[in-house]
């Protein structure tokens, strides 16, 4: 998990990496199309009564093109920046229920193989980007 006790922040701030796998802050293969752990790095820093937390999360992502069907892989690097409310240095933060939220939030409605993507013929059903369509 990514939660953090809050009096283990020192006046310096608390910055890890960890890879976490997508299960592990509640991700299932339904929310998003994840083929490798998340590597998280994350810097916290106490200010009065709240802690700060810049997060960078990197993780290769699945997606199908829009137009062709095909499968892509790519590498995103999403930054996500979050403020806590604490009452006690007892109280913990956890991270992974904010990242998992945004996860899925970020993920994009439409993606394309290439901006030039050609498609499918929808008389044949052969991709265009890589054969020649066989329609009359």
């Amino acid at each position: 998990m990514l939660k953090i006790l809050v009096k283990d922040i020192s006046l310096a701030g608390l910055s890890f990496r960890k890879d976490v796998p997508a299960g592990e802050i509640g991700l299932t293969d339904n929310d998003v199309d994840l083929r490798s752990p998340l590597s998280v790095e994350a810097k916290l820093t106490r200010v009065g009564d709240m802690v700060i937390a810049d997060v960078a999360v990197s993780a290769q992502y699945g997606h199908q093109c829009a137009r062709c069907l095909s499968d892509l892989e790519r590498t995103k690097l999403r930054e996500f920046h979050f403020d806590y409310e604490v009452a006690s240095p007892m109280d913990t933060v956890d991270i992974g229920e904010d990242i998992r939220q945004e996860m899925i939030l970020s993920i994009p409605q439409r993606v394309l193989c290439s901006k030039d993507c050609k498609g499918i013929c929808a008389g044949c059903g052969v991709n265009l980007n890589t054969e020649k369509c066989k329609c009359k």
